[in-house]
């Protein structure tokens, strides 16, 4: 159960940039709301949207203590690809709908179906806040040929001697290592 609370939170962490850039590019300010903050210019309400985000990200980050462990021993990596490149267009092509769609009401109604489409996606967790914290995503085959997602501090590059004993299952196909980097 927390497994599926943990990805619907990711799934909406992945999204809330793109809520950034509509809310931004239809100007919706705080500075409305109330006369006595009438006077605030609009770049604060803007900086309060990036804390919300970054928050909500670390957040997400606090929940990984709830899903089960896993570990991947010593040798049993036979290849690490770089994933962050891989997700990038995708996530820019979020921002071009945010940019391009209407109204509010188109929006939710988008990004409701993007919403679904993510959460029920084998590893469609990427979130650009993340490169912030310090993860990268990598993709990792192990010695029986099954591709993974890996969430991580971590700086990988030769997959021989990589052990991970405390690794945070998201799902079969993505995991993620809190662990900091080893120098």
């Amino acid at each position: 159960m927390m497994e599926h609370i943990f990805k619907f939170v990711l799934t909406l962490n992945s999204l809330l940039l793109s809520l950034m850039v509509f809310l931004v590019k239809e100007e919706i300010v705080i500075n409305s709301l109330h006369p006595y903050i009438s006077n605030l210019p609009n770049i604060i309400t803007y900086i309060l949207y990036f804390l919300v985000i970054l928050i909500f990200t670390w957040l997400s980050m606090q929940l990984t203590n709830t899903l089960d462990t896993d570990e991947i021993d010593e040798g049993s990596i036979s290849v690490i690809e770089p994933a962050n490149d891989a997700f990038l267009p995708s996530y820019l092509g979020y921002f071009f709908v945010a940019l391009s769609v209407p109204n509010i009401e188109v929006f939710f109604y988008v990004f409701t179906i993007i919403c679904v489409f993510i959460f029920y996606s084998r590893i469609s967790y990427f979130n650009p806040i993340f490169f912030l914290f310090g993860f990268n995503f990598y993709y990792i085959v192990n010695n029986k040929n099954i591709k993974v997602l890996l969430i991580t501090r971590r700086q990988l590059k030769e997959p021989n001697n990589v052990v991970f004993n405390n690794l945070r299952r998201i799902n079969n196909y993505t995991f993620m290592d809190m662990e900091r980097q080893v120098p």
